[in-house]
């Protein structure tokens, strides 16, 4: 990176400048802890959406926004091409996020679109292709669910109407909640989208424990989502007779633990959680009714998560009829074991190669927008070291001079990509 006064008019980047962005929109949502709550489309998902909008233009790039809300800027490189690589993800957090997961992504693709425009011009014939850069709506699966959602529509994967009709706890659909922050547009991106790029901090400790640069990620792990709804009935917490109780809450305390113990007994190196819960009536006096609760469960190879999550759901069964409750599931997601595009792999590594950095290549265990993307057109995932592997934290924390990196990588990345033959 160089140092200049007037980075927006020259092309060039100030050393601070990917650092200072990233503090900018951490105080959109600001926790106080140093983390970040900004779920999509909410009023503070607006104002980071308003703000991302403004350095596209500042930047001389040509904005623009689809009907989910997805939002690119876009840099003719080649405007006698249609095609274009995009750089990209997502500026919307966990409730207890931190100030580097996703909009690292955003904020690095913004600045190397916006510097290779101006090396494009530097050295003219060079680009074959087109850049943009994307901020995918509702990546994180906070507020609606399924996560991914953007860029899930955008591959083709989720219509747009079954999208528009997810709704968060309070019943307020997707496609309201756009329209009321004036992000349910119309103006796609009028390009052929030929690859993708995602730069992301790794949510885990791989790279720091191998003591390596950058990850290039090959592919997936295999997740299952499952979200049970325990039926019990009613009745008081003090005079009913405890054999007379059917209490959803006591089925699904013994659907979690029946969880941990089916990930125990395969013992594969699975990972598993059940980290939402909600209960009706939520009456201090009253044995509750119903009872949901979100569990999955992860692994490299499907077999294992398809194995672990069988044995579950037949356990939670049996052990909830012995209560007098109900199941039923009111979703089950199953994302296989993912690749990414090897081509794009080899690109990755020939770059940190070439920068002198040490790199991995390693599957993500996370989900990220690229995974979606991959069903569409070729994606490489890029990661960097993430300390002690904490994230949907506030003490989430990586390294100054890794975000620079990384930053170093993309650039370079997208560069080949924008000027390969083929």
């Amino acid at each position: 990176m160089t140092t200049d006064s007037n980075p927006r008019a020259s092309g060039t980047v100030r050393a601070t400048e990917l650092h200072d962005l990233i503090a900018a929109f951490a105080a959109i949502g600001s926790t106080g802890d140093g983390g970040v709550c900004r779920l999509a489309a909410t009023a503070l998902d607006q104002a980071a959406r308003d703000r991302f909008r403004r350095e596209i233009d500042g930047r001389g790039l040509l904005a623009r926004v689809d009907p989910i809300g997805n939002m690119f800027g876009v840099a003719m490189l080649a405007p006698e091409s249609t095609d274009v690589v995009i750089a990209g993800s997502h500026l919307d957090t966990q409730p207890t996020g931190g100030r580097f997961d996703g909009i690292y992504g955003v904020l690095a693709g913004l600045l190397a679109v916006q510097a290779l425009r101006h090396r494009a011009i530097a050295e003219p014939g060079r680009a074959r292709r087109n850049l943009a850069v994307a901020n995918w709506t509702n990546e994180e699966g906070a507020r609606f669910q399924p996560s991914l959602t953007g860029s899930s529509v955008f591959a083709g994967i989720l219509a747009l109407e079954d999208a528009y009709a997810l709704q968060d706890g309070d019943g307020i659909s997707l496609g309201d909640a756009l329209a009321a922050i004036d992000y349910r547009e119309s103006s796609p991106l009028d390009l052929q989208p030929v690859r993708y790029v995602e730069l992301h901090v790794e949510q885990g400790d791989r790279l720091e424990r191998a003591g390596a640069d950058i990850a290039a990620v090959s592919g997936a792990w295999a997740a299952r989502k499952i979200s049970v709804v325990f039926e019990g009935e009613a009745s008081h917490t003090g005079p009913m007779p405890m054999a007379s109780r059917r209490d959803a809450m006591r089925a699904a305390a013994r659907a979690i633990e029946a969880l941990y113990d089916e990930v125990e007994r395969e013992n594969a190196g699975a990972h598993a959680s059940a980290a939402r819960i909600s209960v009706y009536p939520n009456s201090p006096n009253v044995v509750a009714a119903r009872v949901r609760v979100w569990f999955e469960i992860r692994h490299e190879d499907e077999a294992v998560v398809l194995v672990i999550s069988s044995r579950f759901l037949e356990r939670v069964k049996r052990e909830s009829a012995l209560l007098g409750v109900g199941v039923s599931f009111a979703a089950d997601e199953l994302r296989g074991t993912a690749l990414l595009d090897s081509a794009g792999v080899d690109v990755v590594r020939g770059v940190v190669h070439d920068l002198g950095l040490k790199a991995l290549t390693l599957q993500t265990i996370a989900g990220h927008d690229a995974l979606a993307i991959q069903k569409r057109i070729p994606a490489s995932l890029i990661f960097v070291p993430s300390r002690g592997g904490l994230s949907h934290n506030p003490r989430e924390f990586t390294d100054p001079q890794a975000l620079d990196k990384g930053y170093a990588v993309l650039v370079e990345t997208l560069w080949r990509m924008a000027t390969a033959e083929s």
